[in-house]
């Protein structure tokens, strides 16, 4: 048994990796941020991590926090303090959960040995939180999951839309259709959150000297048009509800994308995207109407 500080426990990640690890008999300990605003460095500054013996960070940047004033603090100021607490209490591994895309583009075979490439500000982040705690010496883990999925704890709190495994739901329900940006032909891994949290607890067992990365791949890689038709499909099961797919044509000319194959040392975790998106269609149904 492991006491274990944990950062996120709010989100769709860190609730699940919360519901692993105390399943498994570890003490954990949510910190939120009455206790550590990663977004105000100097709350973190004072942070007693005192009698824990890891610390897993899953409420790292978001897509949508990475364009404000505090994505800088939140991603590396802060994260910088908490580390820092966390050296001084003699914490002796950490798991960061970051993101898949400091790959940058998302083709062909991505491993953990693919050089990273970020090219959004989001990616930037988070690979900057994971070189600020490379810096800090304390070993343990990166882990890099790309498309993951698992339903919110209140979808009237929840605000991560901008994410596909989301937005083609809530399309879906809201308007009756889905409407890709582009062709669709870019390729995805999907990853069930309940499968990051095992990478999460896998990684809290290992006893190492240094900090290592490991992705976190799911069993399903799909196309954006391939997606989307499954989100149809799931509406029309589930909901009874026709959903028309508007995917734009590709451009003439325009190079197809490379078949992904997203990679991980560890094997793909299993999880049951299909029976998410029916529970995900359902609850937005239910939000809907009520």
């Amino acid at each position: 048994m492991v006491a274990i500080a944990l950062i996120g426990a709010g989100g769709v990640i860190g609730r699940a990796i919360r519901t692993r690890l105390e399943s498994e008999g570890h003490r954990v300990r949510a910190l939120g941020r009455d206790v550590c605003d990663l977004t105000e460095p100097a709350s973190c500054a004072a942070l007693n991590l005192g009698g824990a013996q890891a610390l897993v960070h899953a409420g790292g940047i978001t897509e949508e926090s990475a364009r404000t004033d505090k994505a800088w603090a939140h991603a590396a100021t802060g994260w910088q303090k908490v580390l820092e607490r966390a050296a001084a209490a003699g914490i002796g591994r950490v798991v960061y959960v970051s993101s898949a895309h400091v790959y940058g583009t998302m083709e062909g075979t991505i491993d953990e040995a693919t050089p990273p490439d970020p090219r959004s500000d989001y990616a930037l982040l988070h690979y900057a939180s994971e070189q600020i705690l490379r810096r800090s010496g304390i070993p343990g883990t990166v882990l890099r999951p790309s498309n993951v999925y698992g339903m919110p704890g209140d979808l009237t709190r929840f605000g991560r839309w901008a994410l596909t495994p989301y937005g083609f739901p809530q399309e879906a329900v809201a308007q009756g259709r889905i409407v890709l940006k582009s062709s669709g032909l870019q390729m995805r891994n999907f990853v069930a959150a309940a499968g990051v949290a095992d990478a999460a607890s896998q990684a809290v067992a290992r006893l190492q000297r240094t900090l290592d990365v490991a992705n976190v791949a799911g069993n399903d890689t799909l196309s954006m048009r391939d997606f989307a038709a499954r989100v149809a499909d799931a509406a029309k099961r589930t909901l009874g509800a026709d959903i028309a797919l508007d995917i734009p044509a590709a451009t003439p000319g325009t190079p197809l994308p490379l078949p992904l194959r997203f990679v991980s040392r560890d094997g793909a975790k299993a999880g049951d995207l299909d029976a998410f998106l029916c529970d995900m269609l359902r609850a937005l149904a239910a939000s809907k109407e009520s």
